[in-house]
């Protein structure tokens, strides 16, 4: 089984070598790392360059012409990928000496897997460790396992690659694109073992609760998604939201076609699913532009047509009532 690992890096010099050496100190080396630099401005492709002078194994660097964004730069490196297994990197992270040999064995032991993951220790920026785990986390705030879609504890098999690939212009994830795809065909394996240290400091992408590094509870995350739900910004997250699923909506349309005959049932299960998700926005949007007598009934009209089935239940009910 050939082994990738696609790298995205923006301005990562602080922190890269000890996420590099981690792949030298791997007790299965992979074989090649794919790495697509974002136009950093610091010394980070010096840092690889000297580094792939003496690296066991290949590695390329390619410098993206303009910046891509997070999402597109990690596009960008997973096609350039060559691998059976690709598995996915942030700059900032240090793997244990045996994730990539452990996962592995995960997805020879589970061959319907297309996204196989592991756990990873939360830790400060300088990499002391919290006493905590992202899955931990996201148990502790009652989220279910579809919350755990975190890109660089993912290792994807070549087969979806072949179908999910590219990621369309204007998504945000690229770890949600390619997670959705494989819990949609019964795709994804999460193993319990902490392989890595995720480091979590000012730069980081993800503000997630589950990514705090103090413990949360289930009362916590439920007021965290209360506040965001009433936040200032709350109308424009909402359609940010409903154009991410116009997008992947899009997305899926598109992968239909090319995906092999074994994922068709599940991949049209998504479309439906994004497409009811896509309709509900709609009607609540129109709903929350009522005045406050008609929004009442109208939001009481939705619930009991079901049309808060696939939303945050009684957050999403009450976000409507207040308009």
């Amino acid at each position: 089984m050939k082994i990738s690992i696609a790298m995205a890096t923006y301005n990562g010099a602080l922190y890269i070598r000890e996420q590099l050496q981690s792949f030298v100190d791997q007790t299965r080396q992979p074989d090649e790392l794919i790495i697509t630099d974002d136009c950093s401005t610091d010394q980070t492709e010096a840092i690889v360059r000297e580094f792939a002078k003496n690296a066991p194994f290949a590695v390329e660097f390619h410098r993206n012409e303009k910046n891509l964004g997070y999402c597109g730069n990690f596009n960008a490196a997973l096609m350039k990928t060559t691998g059976d297994l690709v598995f996915l990197s942030d700059q900032d992270d240090v793997w244990f000496p045996e994730k990539i040999e452990h996962m592995i064995g995960v997805a020879e032991r589970n061959p319907q897997a297309l996204v196989v993951m592991n756990d990873a220790a939360l830790t400060d920026g300088e990499l002391n460790e919290v006493g905590l785990t992202k899955v931990g986390q996201i148990r502790s705030a009652g989220f279910s396992m579809k919350s755990f879609v975190m890109g660089c504890c993912c290792a994807v098999r070549r087969d979806l690659l072949d179908f999910c690939m590219p990621i369309p212009a204007g998504i945000k994830g690229h770890d949600n694109w390619i997670v959705h795809f494989a819990e949609a065909v019964n795709g994804k394996v999460v193993d319990d073992r902490v392989l890595q240290y995720y480091r979590r400091h000012e730069s980081n992408e993800s503000q997630f609760i589950a990514n705090r590094t103090t413990k949360v509870t289930k009362r916590q995350a439920f007021f965290h998604s209360v506040r965001n739900l009433f936040s200032g910004d709350a109308r424009e997250k909402e359609k940010e939201q409903m154009a991410q699923q116009q997008l992947m909506i899009e997305g899926i349309r598109r992968v239909l076609p090319v995906a092999p005959e074994r994922y068709q049932k599940g991949l049209q299960s998504m479309l439906e699913t994004a497409e009811t998700n896509a309709r509900s926005y709609k009607l609540r949007a129109g709903v929350r532009e009522k005045s406050l007598l008609p929004r009442i009934f109208a939001t009481l009209g939705l619930l009991f047509r079901g049309g808060y089935r696939n939303s945050s239940g009684f957050k999403a009910v009450l976000r409507d009532l207040v308009g």
